[in-house]
């Protein structure tokens, strides 16, 4: 076939086929499943999505050492003060500490939270309990069965519409926990382009992966 991939076994109910933001390909399967016939079935779907990752890196390639914020890229400054330039698109950092700039998109991000979680909880009529910003290794938000709500501080990565869509998702897990159809359609009720923002979301995860800022910035207790 051409692909190099890894078998991964566990007590799945559907096999499955994940690719890395680096292109690996892991297909995860049931002990009792011969993995062979499901790779030969997806090796289209695999191929266009090697493909896509790829034509995305070398579009992109240039910016890994500038820092994504708000769907823009910026470039960094060391300065004698820490201040975010949106105009210029520019982002001073005193002795080129990040920790002050962690510092500051945690704030941010907590702002609009507190804001717009409230407004769209009202909207939807739902209720949450805490709300918590982290970085998250695989997922942009959760919600949990008790209604606290967790965001990966990567979100101030996104359009501000991302965000609000994102935020939308999660509350309507409160409705429907699970991504099933009724999930899907009340989704579609607030947000009818979701689809557009899910494809757009798996994007902005792969400029992530490959930014060498906000890789460091994970790395700051």
């Amino acid at each position: 076939m051409g692909l190099n991939y890894k078998i991964i076994i566990r007590n799945v109910k559907y096999p499955r086929i994940e690719i890395t933001p680096l292109g690996e390909i892991k297909v995860i399967v049931s002990p009792n499943m011969d993995p062979t016939e499901f790779i030969k079935q997806k090796e289209k779907w695999i191929t266009s999505k090697l493909k896509e990752i790829s034509d995305l890196r070398a579009q992109f390639a240039h910016f890994s050492t500038k820092f994504l914020f708000n769907g823009e890229f910026y470039s960094m400054i060391k300065g004698e003060e820490f201040y975010v330039n949106t105009n210029f698109k520019a982002i001073s950092l005193k002795e080129g500490d990040l920790k002050q700039l962690k510092i500051w998109l945690k704030t941010k991000l907590k702002q609009e939270l507190d804001f717009k979680v409230r407004l769209f909880a009202s909207l939807l009529g739902v209720k949450y309990r805490k709300i918590y910003i982290r970085f998250q290794k695989t997922k942009w938000a959760s919600c949990s069965a008790k209604g606290n709500l967790s965001f990966n501080l990567a979100l101030m990565a996104l359009p501000e519409y991302l965000r609000d869509y994102i935020i939308l998702h999660e509350l309507v897990h409160l409705k429907v926990a699970k991504h099933n159809k009724r999930f899907w359609e009340t989704i579609q009720v607030y947000h009818p382009e979701y689809k557009k923002a899910e494809a757009e979301l798996r994007k902005y995860w792969l400029l992530l992966e490959w930014n060498e800022i906000w890789k460091k910035l994970r790395e700051i207790k």
